[in-house]
């Protein structure tokens, strides 16, 4: 057995703790987590209802479940990130790293449906693919969102595979360096989807505006952003 493989994530006194919170619900813990995410939410709100409106303002038809199935995503892949942000005991860890595991679930489940949507919308219509720098852009974040779902979900759940839990551990640097890159491009992506020829003639939704948005999320993002969860060490020369 690799060393390590047998050691748990959690000791005795953490898994009490978890259990306080996961039980009797720790309104505390909750409440800080809840507090973190408020203001991100609310910003992330407009952006979406922003996109929504333009959506639903037309007919609804197939391609109407790729831009809305690709929003909902977003919204609940930058929830998924800005919760696990406020947690420092090991109770608020365990909850966290399991709301966080929910949110990225639905968010993969929804990004793929907004994937095969517009797959088979192009097949059916015969268009070409990545033809414009959204769907190129687009392409390499699905990739990076796709492999970042996966990497996160062995490292918690089947540590074993990268020989110990110790070894885990020392890839969630990397884990979070990717999520917070894919999430940048899925609002970099969402806000050229103003530049298709299909929002120019059907949606009318105006590139400023949804940077603009992109921008204000970002930065209420950024600031809520816990440096020292990264854990990288440089060697001195």
């Amino acid at each position: 057995m690799p060393s390590g493989e047998g050691q748990p994530l959690l000791s005795q006194s953490d898994l009490q703790d978890v259990r306080r919170v996961m039980v009797t619900g720790d309104r505390q813990s909750l409440r800080s987590m809840n507090s973190e995410t408020s203001d991100v939410a609310n910003e992330l709100r407009k952006n979406l209802l922003y996109i929504f409106y333009h959506i639903m303002a037309n007919d609804i038809i197939f391609f109407t479940g790729h831009p809305a199935l690709n929003n909902f995503a977003i919204f609940a892949l930058t929830q998924s990130i800005i919760l696990v942000q406020p947690t420092s005991t090991a109770a608020e860890k365990q909850l966290g790293a399991t709301v966080h595991g929910i949110f990225n679930l639905i968010a993969g489940m929804a990004f793929f449906g907004a994937l095969s949507i517009i797959f088979i919308n192009k097949a059916a219509h015969q268009g070409i693919h990545f033809k414009s720098v959204h769907a190129r852009l687009g392409l390499v974040t699905y990739i990076l969102l796709f492999a970042n779902v996966l990497l996160g979900i062995t490292q918690y759940w089947t540590p074993y595979v990268y020989g110990s839990v110790t070894r885990a551990k020392s890839l969630y640097k990397f884990h979070r360096v990717i999520g917070y890159v894919s999430l940048a491009f899925s609002f970099l992506t969402a806000a050229l989807s103003s530049t298709t020829d299909y929002n120019r003639s059907i949606f009318g939704m105006k590139f400023s505006v949804l940077f603009g948005l992109v921008i204000v999320t970002s930065i209420g993002l950024a600031v809520r952003i816990r440096p020292q969860k990264f854990q990288f060490k440089f060697r001195r020369s």
